[in-house]
């Protein structure tokens, strides 16, 4: 893969879902989310994602080593890139599968990149379960796509492994994403792009992790879980569950 320099699974232990309380922004994470350079279309999505909140949850710091997977539109590659600052660096992969499926998704990272350059993120397009970093990372993330991995027939256990193999002893690999009804099964997480999220912890788990936090700081009680996450009204607005695996030490 060539990288492009652009500037224990059975039965899990119930933990107490866990809120962080916003900080004040005189941080290193606060000052890269206030970043007056930030985009201000990514900036107003703050409320509804709370990165935040989510980073120090992962226990992200300056000079760490990140990947962000399936980056996007880069939401989340825009904040660790000022979070670890000059002697950190963001791997920001995007996933081939869903680039064969959507060829358009493919200028998206980019068509940002032209509006906010920055010299210390690696973009790179990969399979997942192929994944191949060119150093140990202290965290990885994945938001808001790991549902896709079912319906594009990614490999998850070989991804997670890969994830697994790819982060520094104690890393972090953060998991965002739209829950599902109980029950709903495989098939909405194309039609309406969320999951189940009992599904994850297992098939992480057996990848070696530890489970070290599940936090409802996005949770949306209201939603009903039944409609497209792209629907009216319910982007921002729907229940998403967070966990934060480690590799240990």
């Amino acid at each position: 893969m060539k990288f492009i320099a652009l500037c224990s699974a059975a039965a899990l232990i119930a933990l107490p879902a866990v809120t962080m309380p916003a900080q004040a922004g005189d941080d290193a994470i606060g000052k890269a989310v206030s970043d007056p350079t930030r985009l201000e279309e990514q900036s107003a999505r703050d409320a509804d994602r709370k990165p935040a909140e989510i980073l120090r949850l992962a226990g992200v710091r300056e000079g760490d080593k990140v990947a962000d997977l399936a980056v996007g539109g880069a939401y989340y590659t825009a904040i660790l890139s000022r979070l670890v600052g000059e002697t950190g660096k963001v791997y920001a992969v995007d996933p081939t599968l869903i680039f064969k499926a959507f060829p358009n998704a493919s200028k998206t990272f980019p068509a940002y990149l032209e509006k906010d350059p920055r010299e210390n993120v690696v973009y790179s397009v990969q399979r997942f379960d192929e994944l191949a970093l060119p150093e140990p990372v202290d965290a990885v993330l994945m938001v808001l796509y790991y549902h896709d991995t079912i319906w594009t027939g990614e490999d998850r256990a070989q991804m997670n492994e890969r994830i697994f193999e790819a982060l520094k002893p104690g890393g972090a690999y953060v998991i965002v994403d739209h829950d599902a009804l109980d029950g709903a099964g495989d098939e909405v997480t194309k039609s309406l792009h969320r999951m189940e999220k009992k599904v994850v912890a297992p098939e992480v788990l057996a990848a070696g992790f530890t489970l070290e936090t599940e936090s409802d700081i996005l949770a949306h009680p209201d939603d009903p879980k039944n409609d497209s996450v792209f629907d009216e009204g319910r982007r921002g607005k729907t229940d998403r569950f967070v966990y934060v695996f480690r590799k240990p030490s």
